[in-house]
């Protein structure tokens, strides 16, 4: 199977904020983002396996500040590792003030993606080929936390059992 760059799925995508994604302080609710973080997800996986897939795991969603209604929010997603059947999806979100001509990061979360046939069952999918450093940092990274949360690691640490694959069965 021949593999795929990272440049190959990654998207950008640029929302506009509304007043029905909002709470009555005109903060958008961060169930929006968080929708709208799994599309993107989704659209990178779906672009570099070209099956089918679902979300298996979504780590580390710290949100940094509130997105306002108005503001646009801006989605960054790229591959950053991938196993036998499973895809790392680093989503970035920055929220862009238009009228202030500001940009500020508003959170960063890892969507664990899992390439599936039409009856469910993980399939295997191409190779991420590594061209910068960056990307080979960010590999580092995402395997080190993958390998983490299946037990290779750590595996008397009770934080990480939950992020066992039967941990949801």
């Amino acid at each position: 199977m021949e593999g795929r760059s990272v440049s190959h799925s990654a998207v950008v995508m640029s929302h506009a904020m509304m007043p029905h994604q909002a709470n009555p302080f005109g903060a958008v609710h961060g169930g929006e983002i968080m929708k709208l973080m799994d599309e993107a997800a989704g659209i990178v996986a779906v672009k570099h396996c070209h099956v089918n897939v679902v979300t298996a795991r979504v780590d580390g969603i710290n949100f940094f500040r509130p997105i306002m209604v108005g503001n646009i929010v801006i989605i960054n997603a790229c591959l950053t590792f991938v196993s036998r059947s499973t895809m790392d999806v680093r989503v970035e979100v920055v929220n862009e003030d238009i009228f202030k001509e500001e940009r500020h990061h508003a959170l960063t979360a890892h969507f664990i993606m899992v390439a599936v046939d039409n009856t469910g069952k993980p399939v295997e999918i191409p190779p991420l080929i590594i061209s910068s450093d960056q990307e080979k940092r960010l590999w580092e990274y995402s395997e080190k936390r993958h390998k983490s949360c299946r037990g290779d690691l750590m595996a008397g640490d009770d934080e990480y059992k939950v992020c066992r694959e039967d941990a949801l069965f």
